[in-house]
């Protein structure tokens, strides 16, 4: 499963926002939008360092890593990438 997949899934199921599988597309600005908010951010943290196996710190936690689905990707994949350079 995609990694984009991975976080809708979460989003929909995970926290229940009132958004459907088709109108939650990649680039939906989700907190433009206030689709998630601060708590929800927290939430998808959560699940992103458990789902994903790393650590996100303080300076991840910006505007530009939550505000869609492929921003949060984009995050996830450079964190991979590190560990497997690490």
């Amino acid at each position: 499963m995609r990694i984009q997949e991975q976080i809708r899934e979460f989003l929909l199921d995970g926290l229940d926002i009132k958004l459907t599988a088709e109108g939650l597309t990649d680039s939906y600005p989700l907190l433009q939008t206030e689709a998630i908010d601060s708590q929800a951010v927290f939430a998808v943290v959560q699940f992103l360092e458990d789902e994903f196996g790393f650590e996100i710190g303080d300076e991840d936690l910006t505007v530009d890593n939550f505000a869609s689905i492929e921003a949060m990707a984009k995050m996830v994949d450079a964190k991979l990438s590190a560990q497997r350079r690490g």
